[in-house]
Order: structure tokens, then sequence, then C-alpha cells
């Protein structure tokens, strides 16, 4: 490990300005043909967003609409952008992330502390940097649900590759179509059915009520032609998904219900 600046002050890293001025500091100073974006910290899915500074508590978090202000406002394309963190992997981060990487790595559960294994992973890639995303990606994957089944016994893990591209452009129609089918049953007063399918859908986070829960399980549920014609399109761009032992029916994106 190399210190690159002895000091660059103390700037909250829940600041938007604070990460598009990063990313352009290490666009000048290390360009490269293959750019990666990991955040690495606390995560509050949808909702609550990235971060949590100790040091520089406001803002309290970077949530989506900010990461996007400062993903914009630094102009970079990444070949993937990265979760090191709870509960993002969500479609609202999906839709966020298409507009500025091709792939999103992320978990849509709580992370256990111990969090990536970089060691691994970053030692094969820097072994042959021309190595395709989505191997990157496995890597990855497959480094931290290991790890985690030996040093975090009983604790659910999730973590899957998104390819942004064709999450963006075939997930967002199917999506509107089952939200459609289900507003026809709330019309039409069938509650018990909407009800009984979310009910039976895996749920993350679920001490904390978040209220996220996966989408192609929960689109599943609903046993309608929407439903699963959304259920396939999520599972065919997850490009590779892995779960702890303990853990059924997360298929790689979750939804703010």
């Amino acid at each position: 490990m190399v210190c690159l600046e002895k000091d660059l002050d103390s700037y909250a890293m829940t600041d938007p300005d604070n990460l598009s001025w990063f990313i352009r500091w290490c666009e000048k100073n290390y360009p490269a043909n293959r750019k990666a974006l990991i955040f690495w910290d606390h995560g509050g899915g949808s909702i609550s967003g990235f971060g949590y500074d100790e040091k520089n508590r406001t803002p309290s978090s970077m949530p989506l609409s900010m990461i996007n202000k400062a993903l914009k406002e630094a102009d970079v394309k990444f070949d993937w952008i990265g979760f090191d963190a709870c509960l993002m992997s969500t479609l609202e981060t999906a839709l966020v992330c298409g507009n500025y990487a091709d792939y999103l790595i992320a978990s849509e559960e709580v992370e256990p502390g111990t969090g990536w294994y970089y060691t691994d992973w970053l030692t094969a890639l820097g072994k042959n940097t021309s190595m395709p995303t989505v191997e990157i990606g496995k890597n990855i994957i497959d480094d931290f649900v290991d790890t985690c089944a030996k040093k975090c016994r009983g604790q659910k893990t999730t973590l899957s590759i998104i390819d942004l591209a064709e999450f963006s452009n075939t997930v967002p129609d199917k999506l509107n179509s089952f939200a459609q089918s289900i507003s026809t049953k709330l019309t039409n007063k069938e509650y018990k059915e909407v009800s009984d399918a979310r009910y039976t859908t895996r749920e993350f986070a679920v001490s904390s009520k978040i209220d996220q829960v996966d989408l192609a399980h929960l689109a599943l549920n609903m046993d309608n032609s929407e439903g699963k014609s959304l259920s396939d399109a999520i599972q065919n761009a997850v490009k590779y998904n892995r779960t702890s032992s303990d853990i059924s029916n997360a298929y790689g994106v979750s939804i703010y219900f």
C-alpha cells in the first residue's frame, strides 16, 4: 500500500461535491483505460443511500439523488460501480448507476462487518488487467460469500453483478406493466392477493423495517404473466448472484416496497 497524499484535509464522505472532486482527481492524476468506483462504508438502501461519517455528521448520508449529482458532475464512465455496503443492490440504485457504469456490484441484504475480501480478487486482477468485468465481479462475489461463510457463520450474505445496460433497457417497461397489473387489482379491491404476495416475499434488513424486498420474488409471487416477464428480465440482467446457504429467493435486485 502506498500513501498517495499525506493530507487532503477532513471533508465529509457523504458530501456529493467531495465525491465528484475525488473522481476528477483520480481521473487527472491516475488516468486508465478501465475504471471502477467502490463505495465502502455503511449503506441504507434506496431511501437512506450511502455512507456515515463519524467525524463529519452533516450531511448524515448521501441519498441516491446526491450520488447521481456527484457522478453526473464528475463526468466519468466506469466499467463498474460497487457498493461494499449494506442494502444497495436495488432497482433504484441500478437505474441511477446505469447512466455512469456498465455494471453494478452490490448486496441486497445487510453485509457482515468483514465486508468484501479484497486480497484474492485484486491479486488476480493485477495479474490480468484485461480480465472481463463479469469475471472480476464473480471473483469479488465468490471471495465475499466464501469468506463470510468462514468468519461470519450464521449471517446472511448476498452479492450480485448486474449488467446495467441490459437492466435499463429491459426492466423498466416490464416493471411498468407489472405495476399496472397490481394497480388494477387494487382498483378492483383485490387487496388480499397483493398482501399475500408481499407477505411471502423475501425481505431484507427485517429488524430495521426499511421495507425492501426482492423484486423478482415479489413478481413471481403475484403469479401473473406481467410478474413472470419482470422476473425473467431481472434474472437475465443479473449476470452472477450468490447467497449464503441460509437465504433463499434472493435473485439479486430488491426494491423499496
